[in-house]
């Protein structure tokens, strides 16, 4: 049972069918059964219980724990079943934001790696060529820095961990990724990693919504850091 509970909610489109968030790095979408405590499930509980509406939690798209950006809850079953119809299509883009160690060659590509279970690790992801899922990523560089890239990446497929495990598999994980990196940075206190457009076709109202996250201040700042370094 999701528990109500009241915080803030950054609200960045809201109708009778849907409601899209900006999630902040550092809390998760759902409660894991392990782990209690504050979710965006939660505070989205606790936003519709204080407007007096249905409290029914229907998540439509997560985030990891440390990503960033704008994740998507339908406001009844009927909406949520029309979402998640057209989750994987051209009807539903999803568009991130990522920062990586070393510059990426290609400039713009299609990773097409299948991702499975790590299996010395059940949390991870890894590629899979036996038992893994068909996954998709395009990406494409935005700015180049002496020692990284940013890109922005549109996802085609919607696995677990996908452009964590893509970006490292070709050899350019994320900063502060330590899970896939293996290495701690300094700079950041996560993977620079942010959902920041989304491109739905209404379900209900036909109508396109083009909807945007700023990148949050840690990226910012990051973003900074790797630009300096060209000067020295």
């Amino acid at each position: 049972m999701i528990a109500p509970i009241s915080g803030p909610v950054d609200v960045i489109y809201e109708d009778s069918y849907i409601l899209v968030v900006n999630k902040p790095p550092g809390i998760a979408s759902l409660p894991a059964k392990a782990k209690s405590g504050k979710t965006m499930a939660n505070l989205v509980k606790g936003y519709l219980l204080a407007k007096k509406e249905n409290t029914t939690i229907h998540l439509v798209t997560r985030l990891d724990r440390n990503t960033s950006g704008l994740m998507v809850f339908a406001k009844t079953s009927y909406a949520h079943s029309l979402l998640d119809q057209i989750l994987h299509s051209e009807d539903f883009q999803k568009f991130y934001l990522a920062m990586t160690y070393g510059q990426v060659k290609p400039e713009s590509g299609l990773i097409d790696l299948p991702i499975g279970i790590d299996p010395n690790a059940f949390y991870m992801r890894n590629i899979d060529y036996q038992k893994g899922k068909p996954s998709r990523t395009i990406y494409e560089t935005v700015e180049n820095f002496p020692d990284a890239s940013l890109l922005k990446l549109k996802l085609l497929t919607g696995r677990t961990h996908q452009i964590r495990v893509h970006l490292t598999a070709i050899g350019h994980p994320i900063i502060g990724d330590d899970m896939y990196s293996g290495k701690v940075d300094a700079r950041i206190n996560r993977q620079a990693l942010h959902c920041y457009r989304l491109n739905i076709v209404h379900p209900v109202t036909k109508k396109l919504l083009n909807l945007r996250a700023p990148l949050p201040a840690d990226m910012v700042m990051l973003k900074s850091v790797l630009r300096g370094e060209k000067n020295g």
